[in-house]
């Protein structure tokens, strides 16, 4: 197996969303906003990115009535391509761990 994680912290941008599978796993989607200021070639330099975050099974269900647009959150994982018909495809983090800051 290689290396695959990400912890990114940020706050999140809309509503979370939460769905059932026909097989009842829970499913909570969202966005969080990254700002930051890292140093490249030694020098400072701003980032910001949006990042769309999944999260499922029981993290999912315990974040039903916790999680909330502007909360800021800590949030880690791996990432994985997600492509759907008809939409670019994008990167999202599978949060495997959740922590408000």
């Amino acid at each position: 197996m290689t290396d695959n994680f990400l912890r990114l912290a940020g706050i999140v941008t809309e509503k979370p969303t939460f769905k059932k599978s026909p097989a009842g796993i829970e499913h909570c989607n969202f966005v969080i906003e990254h700002r930051s200021m890292q140093k490249e070639a030694e020098l400072p330099r701003n980032t910001f990115c949006y990042m769309p975050v999944a999260v499922s099974g029981t993290l999912a269900s315990q974040l039903k009535n916790q999680l909330s647009k502007g909360m800021q959150l800590r949030v880690s994982g791996f990432i994985t391509y997600h492509q759907s018909k008809n939409k670019p495809g994008k990167l999202v983090l599978h949060a495997q761990y959740i922590e408000q800051i």
